[in-house]
């Protein structure tokens, strides 16, 4: 019957083969169409946002000296807000490159050996220097790593950072890190885990699947806090690492996100690199 039905339209297996061909062609020119789209908005968003954002920066700075200790309190509000605002595009600027690197950036695919209490150290000084509190437990005798660097760099700081945006004031963030036997099939790889807790106003269960969607922001109170970009970027250079990310939270007692990644064994063909 099929074969009657291919005869009266009057394709055959050739011309299946040769539409297939065809329209994998056009998905291919659409794919590079699409890159060089995401390419020129990176360079625009780092560029052409930069260089006015620097700018403005430079003349705040320039008329709050100017002001000095004559701003009466509401100019000076004034200028806290401005200040604010600018600091929210520079994040929001800085989020936006990182989504279009992710797949594009040898930096963040290339694999390195590396310790990964001094990574974790690394990026809890930069918050600890904004006054944050972090607390690090790292399993005891951690051997070195063959990880995505960068990768789990970029994870770390978004998730840090979100800890301490919903949950730095009421107690420390935690960061617990492992090593693990991967359970799924039988491969008995090594999992790298990492969770990093707060103890805020955590999250309801109907929106834990959305937290994760570009943009989406939980409600605190009347503002929203964040950009909405951070768990995004997350789940993408995640996925990349081929790892997963799980989610528990329970409103009024905080949040924990687990990141579970594989560890490469077969070192032999990648830079032995510690960083």
């Amino acid at each position: 019957m099929g074969n009657a039905i291919q005869m009266q339209s009057g394709v055959g297996p050739d011309g299946i083969i040769q539409d297939a061909q065809e329209e994998l062609t056009t998905l291919r020119r659409e794919l590079a169409r699409y890159r060089g789209i995401f390419d020129s908005a990176r360079l625009i968003v780092g560029h052409e946002f930069g260089k006015p954002l620097t700018a403005i920066s430079g003349y705040l700075e320039l008329l709050e000296e100017r002001l000095g200790e004559e701003a009466d309190e509401k100019e000076r509000i004034y200028l806290a807000k401005i200040r604010a605002g600018i600091s929210h595009i520079e994040d929001l600027v800085e989020s936006f490159i990182q989504m279009l690197r992710i797949e594009k950036s040898t930096d963040l695919q290339e694999f390195e050996r590396l310790d990964l209490a001094s990574l974790i150290g690394r990026v809890c000084d930069r918050f600890r220097e904004r006054g944050a509190h972090i607390s690090v437990e790292i399993e005891r005798e951690m051997p070195t790593i063959l990880v995505r660097r960068r990768c789990l760099e970029v994870v770390l700081e978004n998730l840090v950072s979100n800890a301490i945006t919903h949950g730095g004031d009421h107690g420390p963030v935690r960061i617990t890190a492992s090593r693990a036997k991967e359970r799924r099939g039988d491969s008995g790889d090594d999992l790298l885990v990492v969770t990093v807790e707060d103890h805020g106003a955590g999250i309801p269960e109907d929106k834990l699947e959305d937290i994760f969607t570009p943009f989406f922001r939980l409600e605190n109170g009347v503002e929203k806090e964040g950009l909405g970009l951070g768990l995004a970027l997350v789940k993408s250079t995640i996925a990349l690492m081929k790892g997963e990310i799980h989610i528990r939270s329970k409103p009024g007692e905080g949040t924990a996100a687990t990141i579970l990644i594989p560890i490469m064994n077969d070192a032999r063909v990648l830079p032995d690199t510690i960083g």
